[in-house]
């Protein structure tokens, strides 16, 4: 008999050791994953903290920065500093194992200019500046570790990713045409002349009139709610508003009624949206234009009052806003450009004073750049407002005025990715009192919003209550320093009555930015749609500003004979009216029941001539804003064409940061 049992025995004992080397395997394999797993969560967890922090702290210098929200100008290399210091803080094994791309404000990656395949980033050795609008940005880590026991399996080193990326948090309206902050006084909005005003978006009237002399009362027989007709908007001398959008008025009260924003000449007329009981949401989407027949927006308003026939049209009125103020000087807002704190010298250089303007011998185009003029600057011909080289928001400061006036039929004026800061009033006669001393025009101080007119100048029978009446006295008193021909301030009428007030007369307009030219000449200024006074949704931002602590209007074809195709693209903002209280002025010009205000600042008015019958050659040529005005008042006169394209107001500044991956 054979026996078998010692070759089972080492048999057994051969597959016992393959089964203890499988379990070794098996279980250093185990504690690779549990410790080496657990080491690598460690590290990757402090990539991530150390990404996460660096992003805010890169992002938050941006995003006060010239490219995006603010005036500061840090460099790569000064952000590459940041993130290094950062990282090192968090996770000082990390070191140079990460990289950066720029985010524009809504959070998407840049593409590289040169190379526009390829995302513009950075890492640790990056030098130059910033991209124009990067407001954020995008930190990938890629941290690398020796492993406890994955070598065994010939894994010698492990990594991982950590990625965070930080960009403004922006908010979105609607589209917004004008907002009127003129807490006090009627006609916030004044349609004039003979011209077609146009508003495709809302109107926001800020004011609680308590004082003129239009206001009138009624009784809603739906609601037996009494309302004040406080004449907030208005249209004369055969003009026509038309407003497609919502007209929020406020919510106030006068002696105890309720504020209803139009004259009371339109009172006859309350009808289907028109009714304050049956206020309707309102933008019409895709309403046509008002020359088309059936083009109008819902409620049509006609007041025949005068000799003359004027519309006020609108889709809805809200009479339910609350009184605001002004929002560029709120917390957040954009800086002021005017301040003297405010570096708007251009990324890498030195601010330029009264820089040289060239001339194309070849186009004859004249060529400004970006800084500070300390001397009144009037442009004559064809011209060009620079950007900063690299595509960075050129500023303009101009601390005497500006005159943009092309006297050539064929001459345009253009500027992009610029924003226009004005400040004292243009020293032109007419425009300011002032003498001529040796030839030259010499203020003496600011006009205080009404005109100097020939003394043969009549207001129209539409503005004058159905009769024409002189708009000027011959007296010496009243006559306006250095015109010529000879001019006099227009005669004012009292806030309470009719009647005239011999203690005011026009002594000027007070432009410091007047914008005209002849026919055939064009004028065209946009706005950034980066950097810290970009617009929101790509469009273009802050384009016109004027500061608001000197008083001085704007005016756009507001000289005689003006022809000029004016178009402004982004935000217009003039919010200069020295006051607001109860003793703000409030007489008026153009005749018995005219109703064009005395405004120092804070105006800004379109075409020139008041409908008047007999006078100076009024203004024609089209003004076309593609934005929102924020201003104290918004006039219209002549024969201009003023339209208004509303766009969602919303400037940078009041922006959050936010990670957003």
């Amino acid at each position: 008999m054979t026996r078998f049992g010692g070759a089972r025995e080492d048999g057994e004992r051969g597959v016992v050791l393959i089964i203890v080397a499988i379990s070794l395997v098996v279980l250093i394999g185990m504690m690779s994953i549990a410790i080496d797993g657990s080491y690598g969560f460690v590290q990757v967890r402090r990539a991530q903290n150390a990404s996460d922090f660096a992003a805010f702290a890169a992002a938050q210098q941006l995003n006060s920065s010239y490219y995006c929200n603010g005036t500061t100008a840090p460099t790569t290399r000064q952000l590459v500093d940041i993130v290094k210091v950062v990282v090192k803080a968090n996770d000082p094994s990390l070191g140079s194992a990460w990289s950066a791309q720029y985010l524009d404000r809504s959070g998407a990656t840049m593409p590289d200019p040169n190379n526009p395949a390829q995302n513009l980033g950075f890492g640790p050795g990056s030098t130059g500046l910033p991209p124009q609008g990067a407001c954020g940005v995008n930190i990938l880590a890629t941290p690398s570790w020796p492993p406890f026991f994955a070598g065994i399996f010939g894994y010698h080193q492990l990594g991982g990713r950590a990625k965070a990326s930080v960009a403004p948090k922006t908010t979105h309206t609607s589209s917004i045409g004008i907002v009127a902050l003129n807490k006090v006084g009627p006609h916030e909005i004044l349609g004039g002349g003979t011209g077609q005003f146009v508003v495709a978006g809302d109107i926001f009237l800020n004011t609680d009139v308590q004082h003129q002399p239009w206001s009138g009362s009624f009784t809603d027989p739906t609601t037996n709610v009494n309302w004040t007709w406080d004449d907030a908007i208005d249209a004369k001398s055969n003009s026509n508003l038309y407003v497609y959008g919502t007209i929020h008025s406020n919510n106030s009260t006068d002696n105890g009624q309720s504020l209803w924003p139009l004259d009371n000449c339109f009172q006859p007329h309350i009808e289907g949206n028109g009714n304050p009981a049956n206020p309707t949401p309102a933008y019409q989407s895709g309403d046509p234009d008002p020359n088309v027949v059936g083009g109008l927006p819902q409620v049509q308003m006609n007041c025949q009052e005068h000799t003359g026939s004027v519309n006020v049209d609108f889709d809805n009125i809200d009479p339910t806003q609350v009184q605001i103020d002004d929002p560029l000087l709120s917390t957040g807002a954009p800086p002021d450009p005017l301040n003297a704190n405010t570096n708007i010298a251009c990324p890498g250089s030195t601010l330029q004073t009264n820089p040289a303007m060239t001339t194309d011998p070849n186009t004859q185009v004249t060529e400004l750049s970006p800084g500070d003029y300390t001397t009144p600057v009037e442009i004559t011909g064809a011209a060009n407002f620079q950007d900063c080289p690299g595509g960075y928001t050129g500023i303009y400061r101009f601390d005497q005025g500006l005159w943009i006036n092309p006297q050539g039929s064929t001459d345009t004026v253009t500027g992009t990715n610029v924003v226009i800061a004005t400040q004292n009033p243009y020293p032109l006669a007419g425009n300011v009192p002032g003498t001529v001393v040796g030839g030259t025009f010499a203020a003496s101080g600011g006009g205080n919003g009404a005109p100097c007119l020939p003394p043969s100048t009549m207001s129209s029978a539409a503005s004058g209550n159905g009769t024409p009446m002189a708009e000027t006295t011959n007296s010496p008193a009243t006559a306006c320093g250095g015109t010529n021909p000879p001019a006099n301030g227009v005669i004012g009428y009292g806030d309470s009555t009719f009647s005239a007030d011999p203690l005011e007369t026009g002594t000027g307009n007070n432009f410091s930015l007047i914008v005209g030219g002849v026919a055939g000449s064009s004028v065209s200024l946009t706005g950034p749609v980066n950097s810290a006074y970009g617009g929101t949704d790509g469009n273009p931002g802050l384009v016109l500003y004027q500061d608001p602590n000197t008083a001085a209007n704007y005016g756009f074809d507001a000289e005689s004979s003006d022809a000029a195709d004016i178009a402004i693209n982004g935000v217009v903002y003039n919010a200069s009216l020295s006051h607001y209280g109860a003793d703000a002025p409030l007489d008026y010009w153009d005749g018995t029941g005219g109703g064009v205000p005395f405004y120092a600042g804070g105006t800004l008015q379109a075409g020139y001539g008041a409908g008047w019958s007999a006078g100076p050659a009024p203004s024609a040529g089209s003004v076309t804003l593609t934005g929102t005005a924020i201003v104290d008042d918004f006039n219209t006169d002549g024969g201009t064409r003023i339209t208004i394209i509303g766009k969602p107001y919303s400037l940078p500044g009041a922006s959050t940061l936010s990670l957003i991956g």
